[in-house]
């Protein structure tokens, strides 16, 4: 999962209300398929998959239904690391 800034605009002005600047596409999920390894990560682990970033383990795998659930850490960059484009609008 990924997330993005909740509004869309850096510094609201005094006379702007949040409401006009809400960021509908703040959340991405992506199915994915990983190394068996994957399996024995444990909640709160971080960990880097290889060209695409560092990521905290948020659901541990459980079985075939309650799969592993990782959140993307955001680094501060311009563009995600892979280079892929996905639904949010990295800047």
């Amino acid at each position: 999962m990924e997330f993005d800034n909740l509004i869309s605009k850096e510094k609201l002005e005094e006379n702007e209300s949040f409401i006009d600047f809400i960021n509908p596409n703040t959340m991405a999920t992506s199915q994915v398929i990983g190394d068996a390894c994957l399996k024995t990560l444990r909640e709160h682990e971080i960990i880097q998959l290889e060209r695409r970033g560092f990521y905290r383990v948020d659901r541990p795998y459980l079985n075939e239904r309650k799969g592993l659930i990782l959140f993307m850490i955001p680094d501060g960059k311009a563009k995600p690391m892979s280079g892929l484009t996905g639904k949010l609008a990295h800047r």
